[in-house]
């Protein structure tokens, strides 16, 4: 099987959407990087708001096949029909889309990506491709102990189950593999890179100015039980009664949470040091980190977060919490990782910031490429397809 053009079939989870285009863009990376080498189709659907009509969004580009259905939300007054009209909805549009495939595709690898809802599609389209093999990429944080979303009898079932088919789990921490199989999801268990940009994510230099201001860059989905967005908000405040020059960019979309993270800069009167940027294309991220000092990422779990590794291929230094798979990401050259979760320590760490105290934007950029990028992702994946497929 080595060196065998694979035909792979992507079921998501999680996919960028007209409600998040940042949403599993991870995954969208992954299908990208194994496009280099194999023939990729992905299939995505999702209920959105906001709209009446169905509407769908495919990309032919070599390779890369992407077919994704948005349809409008399903609802019910009573919660337990709701679940089920979902539930019957969103199974209905994934099995169309598979059906839609042409009927000579055959395809050697199923993909799943994050296991639930998307497991479920994938036990038909086992069906109807059974020569395909079953491989399973996992991101959710749902396993944690500290999460604590891995509930429910019908979601437990459908994860056994298709956990039971595969041929691997893929995951992106050693902690995710620990934490899937305290929950009896045994199986075999592999650890695989995210995927960075190289080509968007690098140094350019001249972006950043001299002016004594320490500049400050956060980038995530701002969900608080997870990011801990007020604890960056702390550390500013720690920096601000110590009278820092500095400016912090928090970077992303979250209408639900954004309001009580607007709130709480104004209680504590740093809205002049403080802005939020909202959404920004990768592109525009990689300028903002060019423009920065260091990269803040407080999170309370995480996996792996492909924003440090976007940050360190721009030459940014970064500090971070210790969380997944963050103390071997991030070298002792290129950034810090805290013992503790505490706003003051990571402060004081920001007040005794030097950039010359890591290593050349240029050697951390190339760092990130030789083990994160698409082409080393695709490489990567590719021989644990071939191990696992004989």
């Amino acid at each position: 099987m080595p060196d065998k053009q694979l035909h792979i079939l992507f079921l998501c989870s999680w996919y960028p959407n007209p409600e998040s285009q940042s949403n599993g863009i991870f995954i969208k990376r992954h299908a990208q990087a194994l496009a280099q080498k194999h023939k990729v189709t992905v299939l995505f659907v999702k209920s959105v708001s906001n709209t009446e009509e169905k509407t769908y969004a495919n990309v032919d580009d070599g390779n890369f096949t992407e077919r994704c259905v948005f349809y409008p939300k399903v609802n019910s007054n009573t919660s337990i029909l709701s679940s089920f009209l979902k539930l019957r909805k969103f199974k209905k549009e994934y099995k169309d889309l598979i059906n839609a495939l042409p009927k000579e595709k055959q395809f050697d690898i199923i993909h799943v990506n994050t296991v639930f809802p998307a497991a479920i599609p994938a036990l038909y389209a086992l069906k109807k491709y059974p020569k395909a093999k079953l491989f399973i990429t996992e991101h959710w944080s749902g396993y944690y102990p500290e999460d604590g979303n891995y509930k429910g009898f019908y979601l437990k079932r459908i994860t056994q189950k298709i956990v039971q088919k595969a041929k691997v789990v893929f995951v992106i921490s050693d902690k995710l593999k620990v934490a899937m199989r305290s929950h009896r999801l045994n199986n075999n268990f592999e650890l695989i890179n995210n995927v960075v940009d190289t080509a968007i994510f690098k140094p350019m230099p001249g972006l950043k100015t001299d002016d004594g201001v320490l500049k400050i860059v956060h980038v995530s989905s701002l969900v608080e039980r997870e990011k801990n967005i007020s604890g960056i908000i702390e550390v500013a405040k720690h920096l601000f009664e110590k009278n820092i020059k500095f400016s912090l960019t928090i970077i992303g979309e979250n209408k639900q949470e954004i309001i009580m993270h607007k709130n709480l800069v104004h209680h504590n009167q740093l809205h002049k040091h403080i802005v939020f940027a909202g959404y920004k294309t990768a592109d525009e991220i990689a300028t903002y980190m060019n423009q920065s000092d260091v990269f803040l990422l407080m999170s309370h779990f995480e996996g792996m977060p492909v924003v440090l590794l976007e940050a360190m291929a721009c030459g940014l230094p970064v500090i971070t919490t210790n969380v997944g798979e963050t103390k071997n990401m991030v070298q002792p050259n290129m950034g810090i990782v805290l013992k503790n979760n505490i706003a003051d320590e990571c402060a004081e760490n920001l007040i005794k910031f030097k950039r010359t105290d890591f290593t050349t934007p240029n050697e951390m950029h190339q760092y990130i490429a030789d083990q994160y990028s698409a082409t080393s992702v695709c490489n990567s994946i590719t021989q644990l397809y071939y191990k696992y497929s004989n």
